[in-house]
């Protein structure tokens, strides 16, 4: 299933608990959702664990590959959906958690926000784990290396007036490449440290081939009775704050996607997203029902200009 999916359990959750909006913690309101092909948050969740690789016909340690796996990772991504073989949007896609008290998203710690990254670039328990996952599950049904990232993002959170929750596509986060983000951070590094120009270029084309990974690991030095380790954290402008946009308002439980290009109809196209999540849906004007046999959500749709990477679409419900 993809992230229409998860909204759509979500949603449904919280529609049928309000209280959870602020009462829950977000792993608790991610596991309403499944399959999972990987989860971060085993020490929270242990139950939950325990009964999904039941589910797959496989132990907690066999899945994970280690005895102690009932330990919260730390690590990106807190989760991985789980690949579907009719490949609806957001299939099989990483997804992190991000909680804050105020207004502001949650600063990155672990990584840079992105709208895509390969599995082989993630840590070997969360590589290795998925891998064992689709073996167990059939194996991959189309999903390439590359996956795309979304963000569960709730602010306010201990205030139930005005907390908000949003399923984000990293688009929203990730508007210049990566790459040439941490090129830029090294070049404003370089002419703090007033390294002539001609300099600068040489070294730069240099540590702009590091990964952020590369750069972060820890370094043993000889005397030294300290390994350092640079690390490369980022906090999320105003203008990539979904929950700072008017639109977005209090207690309410929205999904944020990168508009699609061309000359499209933006509700059909949004229908067909949770069509293609084996969702039924009924389509008016600009709202959505959106229903399974168990319950029926409705949503309104509607646009925001993100001000640094274009139109996105929204489909929104109030609690």
């Amino acid at each position: 299933m993809g992230v229409c999916k998860l909204y759509f359990c979500i949603t449904r959750y919280l529609q049928q608990h309000p209280d959870a909006l602020t009462a829950k913690s977000l792993e608790e309101l991610a596991s309403q959702y499944r399959p999972f092909a990987y989860i971060g948050a085993r020490r929270h969740l242990y139950e939950f664990v325990k009964k999904e690789a039941e589910n797959i016909d496989i132990t907690p340690e066999a899945w994970f590959g280690i005895q102690d796996w009932d330990k919260d990772s730390g690590a990106f991504p807190d989760f991985v959906l789980a690949c579907e073989a009719h490949n609806p949007v957001g299939n099989g896609a990483l997804l992190e958690l991000k909680d804050s008290k105020g207004k502001q998203v949650a600063s990155f710690n672990s990584t840079l926000p992105s709208a895509r990254k390969s599995l082989d670039k993630l840590t070997p328990l969360v590589r290795e784990t998925v891998q064992r996952y689709e073996e167990k599950t059939g194996g991959n049904v189309g999903c390439l290396n590359e996956r795309d990232c979304f963000y569960l993002v709730r602010t306010m959170r201990d205030n139930p007036k005005e907390c908000r929750i949003s399923v984000v596509q990293g688009t929203f986060f990730e508007t210049i490449p990566n790459e040439q983000l941490l090129r830029s951070l090294w070049q404003e590094v370089l002419q703090q440290a007033n390294i002539p120009e001609e300099q600068q270029q040489q070294v730069l084309d240099y540590l702009a081939k590091l990964e952020r990974d590369e750069i972060a690991q820890s370094r043993l030095i000889e005397r030294a009775s300290v390994k350092p380790r640079l690390r490369i954290m980022s906090e999320v402008v105003s203008d990539a704050n979904p929950h700072l946009y008017e639109q977005i308002s209090e207690r309410t439980i929205n999904l944020i996607l990168k508009a699609p290009d061309g000359d499209v109809d933006i509700g059909e196209w949004l229908a067909n997203c949770f069509r293609g999540d084996k969702l039924q849906v009924i389509r008016s004007d600009n709202t959505l029902k959106i229903y399974d046999i168990n319950c029926n959500i409705n949503c309104n749709i509607f646009t925001i200009n993100h001000k640094r990477n274009g139109l996105h679409l929204v489909v929104q419900t109030r609690v």
